[in-house]
């Protein structure tokens, strides 16, 4: 490896120590580095994004440069760095990437203890109430999030876009709203106990998102569309949930399965690549903060999803004559 050679880290990596070796993972593989200093391995890739040529990095870390060389080579085999960055992206080209972390981040996202729980009837019936509930101001939270990042918007043609999605996106939580209330659960009554703060973490992440970049909240506002687009999931997720939960014949199930159809044929599935398709060029350091940001996103949302089933578990059944929420653990009925 020449000496001057500035290599650079693909994202996403996460880098674990070990007693002896060093683990590296991205979201589909876990890698392991015998033969050198954890330690040093560790700082000598943390580094690797700050510019540094080989040979600057050989003496940063205390390695020899023959180490450090080898490292690099397993490092480059691995396909976790490249050698030469691009200056620019294309707009496809920064689609094709975020699809492809879609597929990665859904498969996580919803293979996690909520989702799989709700899908095979193991959730108790107070935690289903709760991701109703929690979907329904996350949802009615449209008005905090797609009308802000539309305000924000510097370029006309996507603001256009926004101002779009969120003209068809505005109301839908009138759907959840419908679905509590086949559940006998007043709306007005979730309203005045209000969100997690996890959910309103998600949306002000949204938030943060649009003030740094249209184009940061395109692409985390592309992985929500996402988890929707697939319609033979989404109907077998439902039909599930209303096998499970619904022996009563209540249909809670029905506004939301409307709601998703309902966005599948305004096609909120494309709306990222419809942000991102028409544009000639994006910088290498701006397509950095859009891959960074709905990275950070994609975590904000696990955290989110694990919260749900956490907080409604160890809470009684929603008590819509309850003024605030109750957040140290109670015990709860089982039911």
């Amino acid at each position: 490896m020449q000496a001057r050679v500035r290599p650079l880290l693909r994202f996403p990596l996460q880098i674990d120590e070990e007693k002896k070796r060093l683990v590296l993972s991205n979201d589909t593989e876990r890698i392991f580095l015998d033969g050198a200093p954890p330690y040093a391995t560790a700082t000598l890739i943390e580094r690797l994004n700050a510019g540094s040529a080989a040979d600057e990095l050989a003496s940063a870390v205390y390695l020899d440069q023959r180490h450090v060389s080898a490292i690099l080579s397993v490092l480059r085999r691995e396909g976790l760095t490249v050698e030469e960055e691009p200056e620019t992206y294309t707009g496809q080209q920064i689609a094709a990437l975020l699809l492809g972390f879609y597929r990665d981040w859904n498969e996580a996202l919803f293979s996690g203890p909520l989702w799989h729980s709700l899908a095979t009837g193991r959730a108790l019936p107070r935690v289903l109430d709760g991701w109703l509930i929690e979907q329904y101001h996350f949802i009615r939270g449209a008005n905090a999030r797609l009308a802000y990042a539309a305000a924000h918007a510097g370029d006309e043609r996507i603001r256009r876009i926004f101002a779009r999605h969120y003209a068809e996106e505005y109301d839908h939580h009138a759907f959840f709203a419908e679905s509590l209330r086949r559940r006998n659960i007043d709306p007005d009554a979730a309203d005045r106990f209000g969100p997690l703060p996890t959910t309103l973490a998600v949306i002000n992440m949204c938030r943060r998102a649009a003030r740094l970049d249209c184009l940061c909240y395109a692409a985390c506002s592309g992985l929500l569309e996402s988890t929707g687009s697939d319609a033979a999931r989404a109907r077998a997720f439902y039909k599930a949930v209303a096998e499970h939960y619904d022996r009563e014949g209540s249909g809670f199930v029905e506004p939301l399965q409307k709601h998703s159809d309902l966005d599948e044929g305004f096609g909120h599935g494309n709306v990222m690549n419809d942000v991102f398709g028409p544009i000639k060029s994006i910088t290498a350091d701006r397509a950095n903060q859009i891959i960074e940001t709905v990275a950070l996103f994609k975590e904000t949302l696990q955290l989110w999803f694990a919260d749900i089933a956490r907080s409604y578990f160890i809470s009684p059944p929603f008590d819509g004559r309850l003024v605030r929420r109750h957040y140290r653990p109670r015990l709860a009925a089982q039911n």
